[in-house]
């Protein structure tokens, strides 16, 4: 799921970008003054994301060395870096260059909970399992994610307990294009041990919780649906951490049924 908008303080450059970031829901502010520039980091559907910034700068200090990362930790808007202008008899000038993930980083990588199905009883069958080659490759963030078919509209519940970080439900646009990547529903929901899940294409107006709030395993948070890049209803389940704001890490995960317990998902086979 990477996203990267690129940033250009002129005006024409900034009118480019503005229709993209809107409709990511994730954008910079820029709060400029006569020797120098905030840069705000904003976002309007999830509190729990991962921003690389990279500049370039012409008589200009930056407030951290560039390029960093840092994670929103809980946070929909805070102060990204501030450019001041170096030397006041001389003109400045900044490009920058940021790039967003889903989530949040931790020190680990193990991921040795147990998770439910992520819908009520029954068997629920494997669009695409892990190392899928339609989006779930290599190279993809998806690596480890399970897209389950099941109709637009079906209950989805939370396969571990959690916080709700991260809800969308107002997109209507799908495609088969990676272009329409970041333009899913989802809900976006942290475990204790820092890991995220996430249940992507959701239907529009989907959603049954919203950010800050507790679930338990099994209880219903959304319906599902074919929103954002997907070339059917489904849902698509990943457990992931952030690496940066250019990548994620997908996780091996282990799921618990009446039916048995499982870690490996085959395209076609019932769970």
């Amino acid at each position: 799921m990477k996203k990267s908008l690129v940033f250009v303080a002129l005006l024409l450059a900034r009118a480019l970008f503005a229709a993209e970031e809107d409709q990511t829901g994730f954008r910079v502010i820029q709060e400029r003054g006569d020797d120098g520039v905030t840069l705000i980091m904003k976002s309007d559907y999830c509190v729990e994301y991962t921003v690389t910034l990279e500049a370039t700068l012409k008589n200009m200090t930056p407030s951290r060395p560039l390029p960093f990362t840092v994670d929103a930790a809980g946070r929909s808007s805070f102060v990204l870096a501030q450019f001041k202008q170096t030397d006041k008899s001389q003109a400045w000038r900044y490009n920058y260059y940021y790039h967003w993930e889903y989530g949040g980083r931790r020190k680990s990588t193990d991921n040795d909970a147990d998770y439910a199905m992520p819908f009520g009883p029954g068997r629920y069958v494997v669009m695409q399992g892990p190392r899928g080659t339609f989006s779930h490759f290599a190279g993809s963030g998806s690596e480890n994610a399970v897209d389950w078919d099941v109709p637009s509209g079906t209950i989805i519940c939370a396969a571990r307990d959690g916080r709700v970080v991260g809800v969308r439900d107002d997109s209507t646009v799908s495609g088969t294009d990676p272009k329409f990547k970041p333009l899913g529903n989802y809900v976006i929901i942290k475990h204790a041990d820092g890991t995220f899940a996430d249940y992507h294409h959701l239907q529009t107006h989907g959603a049954l919780v919203k950010i800050g709030d507790q679930v338990t395993t099994g209880q219903p948070i959304g319906r599902s649906g074919a929103t954002g890049f997907a070339s059917s209803p489904h849902l698509h389940f990943m457990v992931f951490q952030a690496i940066d704001g250019k990548k994620v890490l997908s996780l091996p995960f282990r799921l618990k049924t009446n039916h048995g317990t499982f870690t490996e998902f085959i395209k076609g086979r019932s769970y």
